[in-house]
């Protein structure tokens, strides 16, 4: 029988675990599909057994939905369950730690305690960013001996592309020539598209032709009214539903520069995949992620106090120039690490768990 491999929470449209599991599948690993709630993972879990493995990459799903805090702590005893009765049946935990707790969490407090019943119970810990020992130690501490690296590869091959600028701005409406700043992916209250919106009005005052693209699924819906208030200026050019993974291309192309004004930010995909077509990425100096790619010519940082819609709004002017020199310094980038080299070391990791010591649960 084939070795499992229980993704949670499982998103088919996640590039990041599609492409994190070829060689996985490849090699003959039964990947399964389409758990993101909790009861989902309770069932399939309990068929995990020696040689099985259970990777836990977001935990928001734990608690996603309790309309108390009572709720949401019985819930993640129930998750807690989960992992102990893995392990006690001779499965392997990993965990990837993408952000230091979840965004925008309703129930801070459980968010921690699953976090810290992730790091006791898991075999091994991914983790992204070099500093995510540090960067958590705040709210939890995680065990050195578990802690493997594992980085975040680009994006290379894995979004249809026909690699023509012109013919993307065409496709999605943003004029030729212009220059442009794109925020596509998510919109989210962490992803600071509020300082964005103002920092690209105060960088007109400079590029008075300055276009502003954005894409992405409002969330939570309710806010869909408030953010296309913000967007209603008519510089803008939008799509507020999902980016489908065929028109992806199109809305990254259309963008000069990428701005990712995070608030609180471990990892980010959107940034590997602003660098995997060769756009300029802005971003914090003050988070993590700005100090592990602080060498890349790529990446533009910026100060986010005292007033950071001005800094960005320089940043964003910045970027605007010696656009080619970032162009290529991205493309090599995003071919020394590629999906394919991810997805090995991916499988490399599993098959070793085998032979990893047990450790306490």
């Amino acid at each position: 029988m084939p070795s499992t491999l229980l993704s949670f929470p499982h998103y088919a449209l996640n590039p990041y675990l599609t492409m994190l599991t070829v060689a996985p599948r490849a090699a003959g690993w039964d990947v399964v599909d389409g758990v993101r709630a909790l009861r989902g993972l309770e069932l399939r879990a309990a068929h995990l057994g020696p040689g099985d493995v259970l990777h836990v990459h977001w935990t928001s799903p734990v608690t996603s939905g309790c309309q108390s805090a009572e709720e949401a702590w019985a819930k993640a005893a129930r998750f807690e369950d989960v992992l102990t009765s893995a392990r006690g049946r001779g499965a392997d935990v990993l965990w990837t730690v993408h952000n230091s707790i979840a965004h925008e969490a309703d129930y801070v407090d459980v968010e921690i305690a699953v976090a810290k019943a992730l790091a006791r119970h898991a075999t091994r810990i991914i983790r992204l960013n070099p500093a995510t020992i540090e960067e958590t130690a705040a709210y939890y501490t995680l065990p050195p001996e578990k802690v493997v690296d594992l980085p975040h590869s680009s994006y290379l091959g894995i979004y249809p592309d026909g690699g023509d600028d012109a013919a993307s701005r065409e496709r999605i409406g943003v004029p030729q020539g212009v220059p442009t700043v794109g925020f596509i992916g998510q919109i989210r209250a962490y992803k600071g598209l509020d300082v964005l919106c103002r920092a690209v009005e105060i960088a007109t005052r400079t590029v008075p032709d300055l276009t502003f693209v954005v894409a992405g699924k409002v969330v939570p819906a309710e806010d869909h009214e408030t953010v296309e208030d913000m967007l209603s200026a008519s510089n803008v050019v939008k799509r507020l539903e999902f980016v489908e993974t065929a028109d992806f291309s199109d809305w990254l192309r259309a963008s000069d520069v990428v701005a990712l004004p995070y608030r609180r930010i471990l990892n980010s995909g959107s940034l590997l995949a602003a660098g995997t077509f060769g756009r300029t990425a802005l971003i914090p100096e003050d988070t993590p992620i700005a100090r592990q790619f602080a060498e890349q010519p790529w990446v533009v940082t910026y100060a986010s106090e005292p007033d950071e819609p001005t800094a960005l709004a320089a940043a964003i002017v910045e970027a605007l120039e010696g656009q080619e020199e970032r162009h290529r310094a991205a493309n090599e980038f995003s071919r020394a690490y590629t999906p394919y080299d991810m997805s090995r070391d991916y499988l490399r990791l599993l098959e070793g768990l085998a032979g990893a010591v047990e450790l306490a649960a």
